[in-house]
C-alpha cells in the first residue's frame, strides 16, 4: 500500500503507517485516507456450442497481462452500481448489451501497478452471468483487441488474473453440475 509523507488537506507530516496499512490517519486534521481494495465487475457469458458450452473471453490489449485472455468487464466509476458498471463495460468493450445480469460470485485479486513499486492494489472483482443478443455483432474497442468464445472444457492457458480463473472454473463446475441433473 501506498504510505503517504504529508497530508492533502492541513499539509501536516504524517507518521510512517504500520504495515499492512488500511487507513491512515493525520494526527492534525484526523483526515483518513482509506485503501480499499477498489471495485470492478467481469462478465460470464455463455453461449452454447456444437459440442459444448462456450464462455466469451477478450484479448487484454493494456497492461497488465497485455495479450492475455480476459473476461469482458472493468473497473467501476466513482458511485456507479454495479449492474451498471457491467452493462457500461460490455458497451465500450464489445459494442453489446448485457441481457439479466445475476451475480454469481465475488473475490478479491491483486491488480499488479508497474508505475507505483510500493502499492499494490487490491480489486474487489464482482462476477455475473449474462447473456448478449444472439444477433450481436462484436466489435472488440477500448482495451480490447480481440474477442473469441472457448469452450469451457478447454480454455487458454493464459487467461489474465487469479479471479478471472477461479470464477470460470466456478462457472464450469456450476455448467457440469447442471448436466449431472439433466
Amino acid at each position: 500500500m501506498t504510505h503517504y509523507s504529508w497530508c492533502p488537506v492541513c499539509g501536516a507530516a504524517l507518521p510512517p503507517a504500520p504495515d499492512p496499512v488500511t487507513v491512515h490517519t493525520c494526527r492534525q486534521c484526523g483526515f483518513q485516507f482509506w485503501q480499499n481494495s477498489k471495485p470492478a465487475v467481469g462478465a460470464l457469458i455463455t453461449r452454447r456450442g456444437a459440442d459444448a458450452t462456450e464462455v466469451l473471453l477478450t484479448r487484454r490489449g493494456v497492461d497488465p497481462h497485455r495479450g492475455q485472455w480476459d473476461l469482458p468487464g472493468g473497473f467501476l466509476e466513482n458511485g456507479e452500481l454495479p449492474v451498471a458498471g457491467l452493462v457500461r463495460e460490455l458497451r465500450e468493450e464489445l459494442g453489446v448489451e448485457a441481457l439479466d445480469p445475476c451475480l454469481v460470485a465475488a473475490d478479491v485479486d491483486e491488480y499488479p501497478r508497474e508505475d507505483v513499486a510500493e502499492e499494490a492494489r487490491f480489486v474487489l472483482c464482482l462476477y455475473f452471468t449474462c447473456a448478449i443478443p444472439t444477433d450481436a455483432r462484436l466489435t472488440p474497442a477500448d482495451d480490447v483487441t480481440e474477442c473469441r468464445w472457448h469452450s469451457l472444457e478447454h480454455l487458454p492457458a493464459d487467461v489474465a488474473f487469479g479471479s478471472n480463473r477461479r470464477a470460470l472454473a466456478l462457472l464450469r463446475s456450476r455448467q457440469e453440475a447442471r448436466g449431472r441433473s439433466s
